[in-house]
């Protein structure tokens, strides 16, 4: 054997070595405990929108619901998936999302059209490598560090976790609760069966429960140190605890068919048999304003839009720049 073959030999070794790492790396999954995915607020609504590095990855309502990517600023819109998409969490690269069969783009023809797919699925960003997590009927789902935290809908209902790899399944609590409201490592939940207490799941020690408010209390949400909610107790107006002290108070006194917030300020749809409405506040309930006169639903926010529906039309989404720039005007996807 020559030393010229000897060194081919190695080379070649060498080239298919660092193809092979390169090949593993590409597909491995980044397990990172500080990892968040989508924010409470968006999640309650669906999960129907959801921001990551400099992309809005969101459901598109006039493509059934199919996942799509976007640049902020709603420029190049582009079909990641040929299935219905809700509940959409992110990190390092990967979406996670609920994917659902029932629910198949009609711009789709053939075998692709007629594939039958639903579960818990998880892809890069650009949308290759999809890959279904769990085959089966699931509800609720967020990302919470390491794991994918999860309402599995047989069996009687339960929350579930597994690893964002894919590994370790386990049952956290024999009770369809949500996982969607989750903070530096606590999720806040509401208990489903027993009573509407607001309690906390902590996933640092084990997955231990305690209660952190006693009330009919719903859709908690965590921002800058307080807790909001809807007070059942109260004609379902929206209040805030202290994390610190747990001290209630009242936000706003209008009834709400759901919320959402960021850091500056509450959108809420006001429910009102005469004048229902999108309805905007500060976090503490002041300098309320009437942004759209309507009932609507699904409220998802990203950093630079808020996206709503309204009541009797799924088919079609609304958005309005959080600046103010513009009044609320229809969401129209174009990929041409």
């Amino acid at each position: 054997m020559n030393k010229k073959f000897i060194v081919v030999f190695i080379l070649i070794l060498l080239a298919f070595a660092g193809f092979t790492t390169y090949y593993f790396l590409d597909k491995s999954v980044p397990l990172n405990p500080d990892a968040v995915g989508n924010t409470a607020g968006n999640l309650h609504n669906d999960g129907l929108f959801f921001e990551m590095d400099g992309k809005v990855y969101f459901a598109n309502a006039s493509d059934n619901n199919c996942l799509y990517s976007m640049n902020i600023d709603e420029s190049k819109p582009k079909r990641l998936t040929t299935m219905g998409a809700k509940y959409i969490n992110g990190s390092d690269g990967f979406i996670y999302f609920y994917m659902d069969s029932t629910s198949k783009s009609s711009k789709v023809k053939g075998l692709g059209a007629a594939t039958n797919q639903f579960g818990i699925y998880r892809c890069k960003a650009n949308g290759s490598d999809q890959t279904c997590m769990l085959r089966d009927f699931c509800g609720e789902l967020a990302l919470c560090g390491e794991y994918l935290y999860f309402q599995l809908k047989t069996g009687g209902g339960s929350l579930n976790k597994m690893k964002v790899s894919k590994s370790d399944p386990v049952q956290v609590i024999d009770e369809l609760v949500s996982p969607f409201c989750y903070d530096n490592g606590i999720i806040f939940f509401t208990g489903v069966n027993s009573d509407h207490n607001i309690h906390y799941l902590d996933t640092r020690t084990g997955d231990t429960q305690s209660t952190f408010l006693n009330g009919n209390y719903f859709f908690p949400v965590v921002q800058d140190g307080y807790i909001y909610y809807m007070n059942g107790d109260s004609n379902y107006s929206i209040w805030r605890a202290s994390l610190s002290t747990g001290v209630p108070e009242l936000v706003t006194s209008d009834r709400a068919d759901c919320f959402t917030l960021d850091h500056n300020y509450i959108y809420y749809s006001f429910s009102n048999a005469d004048a229902p409405s999108l309805r905007r506040c500060n976090l503490d309930g002041s300098d309320k304003v009437i942004l759209y006169n309507g009932i609507t639903n699904s409220l998802n926010l990203t950093s630079k839009y808020l996206y709503f529906k309204v009541f009797g039309d799924d088919t079609l989404y609304y958005h309005m720049p959080l600046d103010g720039s513009a009044a609320p005007s229809p969401f129209i996807v174009s990929t041409k």
